[in-house]
């Protein structure tokens, strides 16, 4: 008997209402039992970042407002900041009850074939993953990404694609790019880097044709889909969740700026380190004048679950002495390592080590005590 989804064709949708979508439905999925997919193409131009990053790291905050830029935080998914502007990306997910699920890269395998399929109806027959997560172009070029992600009862896996060219230099003018993130990037120019699906086909490719595609894909996959729009309560909580999405705290969940002038003021030294390996990582401490860690913050570009996994690691080296890197390497990996810790295609995931050496990083541009 073929699987039946629920869909839900989310259309133009600015960032806030996109991020209060998926919480919505996450709800709704749990209640009902059945997976339930939606697409949407962004509706605003904005900076979309994720849960773990640093947001003064990697977004202008002063830059965004002056422009109209709107910045959001991506509740409980990963990966790194990404610039969005009105039209130019088409995004797609799936929502499923972790109990009927496998695990991340079982569900990442599931729906790999259907993009494919989707993107081969496109006249996009040349766009191939690079591992499990991003879909490349000729040269390594990027066209867009699909992740998993485990949030306790419910498994999602989904993505966007670049349909159009986005205007590069706005997003120059409100985003940082750290210096290590293009570092191990075949093309190390983000004009070059960045690609679309007019390019490649050649042709506009608008939400709508992607949206045909892809559903016409699912389908033949032998998935029966039934098409309904949301709830009268589903508006209503989307309304009530969109306005706190929107607030200052959400977006400065993780602010390397708000973690400096807090433990400054209580007179501690303050320090930040990068390290990048497969994904960027980053770390900030605040040092005692006895040379113990009093407080810690990490941050980076990373699909790694549970949503609270970096602030527990960042709990767990809270007075350790910050010479002792034994015993920082062991508190990070009593949370990193555990079994409720999941990363997708841990291959090109974060490990233990990479957190660890961006703490020392960030040990070692403490300022000496005066």
């Amino acid at each position: 008997m073929a699987e039946t989804w629920r869909y839900v064709d989310g259309g133009s949708v600015d960032a806030f209402e996109n991020q209060a979508q998926m919480a919505v439905l996450v709800r709704s999925t749990l209640a009902s039992s059945v997976p339930t997919l939606q697409t949407s193409v962004w509706g605003a131009t904005h900076l979309n970042v994720g849960w773990f990053d640093d947001v003064d790291a990697t977004a202008d905050l002063d830059a965004c407002a002056r422009l109209g830029v709107q910045v959001v935080r991506r509740p409980m998914a990963g990966g790194g900041t990404a610039f969005y502007e009105e039209d130019c990306s088409v995004m797609w997910g799936l929502l499923r009850p972790a109990a009927d699920a496998g695990d991340l890269d079982t569900e990442l395998a599931r729906f790999q074939p259907i993009v494919v399929d989707a993107l081969e109806r496109l006249n996009l027959d040349e766009v191939r993953f690079a591992g499990s997560a991003d879909l490349r172009w000729k040269n390594d070029r990027k066209l867009g990404g699909m992740s998993a992600n485990h949030f306790g009862p419910i498994v999602s896996v989904g993505g966007f694609l670049n349909v159009k060219p986005p205007d590069v230099d706005r997003y120059l003018e409100v985003a940082r790019v750290p210096d290590e993130k293009f570092r191990d990037k075949v093309v190390k120019d983000l004009r070059e880097y960045v690609c679309t699906a007019e390019e490649v086909a050649g042709h506009a490719v608008p939400y709508t044709a992607f949206r045909d595609a892809l559903l016409a894909a699912i389908r033949d996959a032998g998935v029966e889909l039934t098409d309904e729009g949301l709830t009268d309560d589903e508006r209503t909580a989307l309304d009530k969740i969109s306005t706190r999405t929107a607030s200052d705290d959400a977006v400065r969940r993780v602010s390397s700026e708000r973690f400096r002038a807090d433990h400054e003021a209580r007179g501690s030294r303050v320090g930040f380190g990068n390290f990048k390996a497969r994904k960027l990582c980053r770390a900030g401490v605040a040092m005692e004048n006895d040379g113990r860690i009093a407080a810690a913050m990490m941050a980076g570009d990373m699909h790694v679950a549970p949503p609270d996994v970096l602030d527990r690691v960042a709990e767990a080296i809270a007075g350790v002495e910050a010479k002792s890197t034994d015993l920082i390497r062991e508190r990070v990996a009593s949370v990193f390592d555990a079994d409720d810790v999941h990363q997708a295609d841990t291959s090109t995931g974060v490990t233990t080590d990479d957190l660890v050496r961006a703490i020392e990083r960030a040990i070692a541009d403490v300022p000496e005590a005066r």
